[in-house]
């Protein structure tokens, strides 16, 4: 299969195990990823840390005093990426916001947790105010933001014309948005027929499902394979 990737920040092991398995892998990285200029965090003041993207992680500026914090993940991959920049008691949820928001509910007493929540500008789900609904102490820390990837490959335009492009996965509404708006400009609709879209969330189908796919499904981002 001829498999579509739209994220930034993929990882080349996810390359190599869709390769391997004889599939062909092209990027297209919808969204360009910004370092925010930020303050130094004092970590002191947490007990523990969340990551929803390894966008959060890569762009702290300086990671230093955080061996007492528990660290959560939102995926394998972006528990690897904490764990190589020195996070140690790291928790991982399967890819799924719903799922690590359950699992730091359940681990972590309301009155005895500081949570330090490390995002990006734009996010699908608003932790901060679940978290605060469930009476959690947390705090925002803004350190990145996306910004639309103006050169597109004609190549890959043709590829889609061509139906040639088996698979898309999606990462974000985002993303989906500006999908929809390049799909609609360069008249791609009519070639989606023979290609799976797989989405991260029901919001992100809830963008696309209208044009016309083979078949639309949600995969859990580390796990892209499984869905195929």
């Amino acid at each position: 299969m001829h498999i579509l990737l739209t994220k930034s920040e993929i990882p080349s092991s996810l390359v190599q195990r869709l390769s391997v398995k004889g599939h062909k892998v092209s990027l297209f990285p919808i969204l360009i990823v910004k370092r925010l200029n930020i303050k130094i965090v004092n970590f002191k003041k947490y007990t523990s840390i969340i990551f929803t993207s390894a966008n959060g992680v890569l762009n702290l500026p300086i990671i230093k005093d955080i061996g007492h914090l528990k660290c959560f993940c939102v995926g394998d991959h972006t528990a690897e990426v904490a764990r190589q920049k020195g996070f140690i008691n790291i928790y991982s949820a399967s890819g799924n916001y719903n799922q690590l928001k359950e699992l730091i509910f359940n681990l972590c007493e309301r009155n005895k947790e500081k949570f330090l929540y490390v995002r990006g500008e734009f996010v699908s789900h608003d932790l901060e105010k679940d978290f605060k609904y469930n009476n959690y102490y947390v705090e925002s820390l803004i350190n990145y933001t996306t910004e639309v990837n103006k050169i597109i490959d004609q190549k890959l335009i043709h590829s889609i014309q061509n139906k040639e492009i088996d698979v898309i996965f999606v990462y974000s509404k985002r993303a989906a948005d500006q999908l929809l708006k390049i799909i609609l400009n360069f008249k791609l609709a009519d070639s989606l027929k023979y290609c799976v879209l797989n989405c991260i969330s029901i919001s992100v189908i809830n963008t696309l499902k209208k044009l016309p796919w083979k078949k639309i499904r949600i995969f859990n981002p580390g796990n892209e394979e499984v869905s195929l």
